[in-house]
């Protein structure tokens, strides 16, 4: 099982995302997997934990460290997706500007990570880019790329505030779709 930790955007945030959800639907045709997760800006990426319980009482804890966050987004970005069997498919999302609050939080929640459960490996540790996904593998990549050179036509500059912070629980490893879900909320 994996879980990570997420900032959860505010009613304007997140329907900003879910319209550039069926914007890009209408352009490539790639479904909506990303409805299954509220709109958000992780902190880190998927990663291994040993118990549910555990993980919920240090998420409890930091939850109480970490205050709202007002983030802009600068670009829409495309990148490519492997789905489940090797189907090469995509991701759009939306990059959002790094600040030293965002850098903060991320490294202590590494820190709290390493000191409670040890190395919490996790995918792109070491060249994670702050972003909120829109889009992400409901189609082949030629979709994406064609919705992407739609949708980039446009600017992306807006602020938004993420005011909860969110635990997201993995049961499958490969983070098969429909085995994940958001499985806890806190206000910040």
């Amino acid at each position: 099982m994996k879980a990570t930790i997420v900032l959860i955007a505010d009613n304007d945030a997140e329907n900003y995302g879910r319209k550039l959800m069926l914007e890009a639907h209408k352009h490539g045709k790639m479904g909506f997997e990303m409805a299954r997760l509220p709109q958000h800006v992780s902190l880190k990426q998927p990663f291994s934990i040993p118990k549910l319980e555990d993980m919920e009482v240090f998420f409890d804890e930091f939850a109480k460290e970490v205050h709202s966050f007002d983030l802009e987004f600068e670009q829409i970005d495309l990148f490519p997706s492997i789905v489940l069997g090797g189907f090469p498919s995509g991701c759009l999302s939306l990059r959002v500007k790094e600040t030293p609050q965002l850098v903060d939080a991320q490294k202590r929640l590494n820190e709290g990570l390493y000191e409670k459960f040890g190395p919490c490996p996790a995918e792109h540790d070491d060249d994670y880019v702050f972003h909120m996904t829109f889009a992400i593998g409901g189609a082949n990549f030629e979709s994406y790329q064609k919705a992407y050179n739609e949708l980039i036509k446009k600017d992306y500059h807006q602020h938004f505030t993420f005011n909860k912070l969110g635990l997201l629980y993995y049961d499958d490893d490969n983070i098969t779709p429909g085995t994940y879900f958001c499985y806890k909320v806190c206000n910040i």
